[in-house]
């Protein structure tokens, strides 16, 4: 199999838990500082938040106030997040 080329990643998207449970943990705890969000138009209980890793990229976190932090142990088995 050929390999692709990547020239980079331009952002990551991980699914988060509700906006302000996502906006302390990424800003809070991780310290990267948060630039905006934008609201999902299919779902008003969804939105898109983005935060800054400090490299000219972007992280952005799917949230659902309807979803709650589980504090339970991720899954460590491959392709988990």
């Amino acid at each position: 199999m050929r390999k692709l080329q990547v020239q980079g990643v331009h952002h990551i998207t991980l699914v988060g838990a509700d906006r302000q449970t996502s906006i302390d943990f990424w800003e809070g705890v991780l310290g990267m500082p948060f630039i905006f969000d934008q609201p999902n138009l299919d779902d008003p209980n969804e939105g898109h938040l983005y935060f800054d890793p400090g490299d000219g990229r972007l992280i952005t976190i799917f949230t659902n106030e309807d979803r709650k932090p589980d504090p339970s142990r991720t899954s460590t088995e491959p392709g988990a997040v």
